[in-house]
């Protein structure tokens, strides 16, 4: 195997995945910007009592999540498209699961976390690491046949999850998080 071949074997799955990447990671910089945000849940509670999903996940956080993971998505599918760089997309629905799915995993560890009485901010270990991403490949798995294979897969699971725990680090060093996990 040639080092080209490689490399494009390493990075075809960050590549595939990383609108998801960005869709989970907007809504919090743009939270950090932004004031007066409104929560997804309206401020329900569930039959525990307890809030659905807490302040951390709001309308305008997730369809900005939403809204930056298609636009990096489109970009990256419409350079791709013009230039036949690499085959990484089906079709422009690809891109859509992937960002849906991203932001239904980080909401679903928001719900769990709550159901488990963990404060917002507080870690849930490896959901909090790896949930975007399993629901972004799951989401995809059901439209279209699974886009990776298990080496692909293990892969991304181990760099996202180191991948993560440093850009948290960052995100608190720049005063973006409150906490740096």
């Amino acid at each position: 195997m040639s080092e080209l071949s490689i490399l494009i074997s390493l990075l075809y799955p960050l590549i595939f995945v990383s609108p998801a990447y960005v869709a989970n990671s907007s809504p919090l910089f743009f939270s950090s910007i932004v004031q007066d945000l409104h929560p997804l849940d309206f401020n329900k509670k569930f039959i525990d009592k307890e809030r659905i999903l807490g302040d951390g996940k709001t309308i305008e956080g997730t369809l900005f999540g939403f809204i930056m993971g298609e636009f990096y998505f489109l970009s990256l599918k419409f350079i791709n498209d013009i230039f036949s760089i690499m085959f990484i997309y089906y079709t422009y629905f690809d891109g859509t699961l992937l960002v849906i799915g991203a932001l239904l995993g980080d909401i679903l560890g928001s719900f769990i976390k709550r159901r488990l009485k963990i404060r917002r901010g507080e870690m849930l270990p490896i959901f909090d690491q790896l949930g975007f991403l399993v629901f972004a490949l799951l989401i995809y798995s059901i439209f279209f046949s699974p886009p990776l294979n298990s080496d692909e897969v293990i892969f991304l699971l181990f760099i996202t999850f180191f991948v993560h725990i440093l850009t948290n680090i960052g995100a608190h060093s720049m005063k973006i998080k409150d906490k740096p996990y």
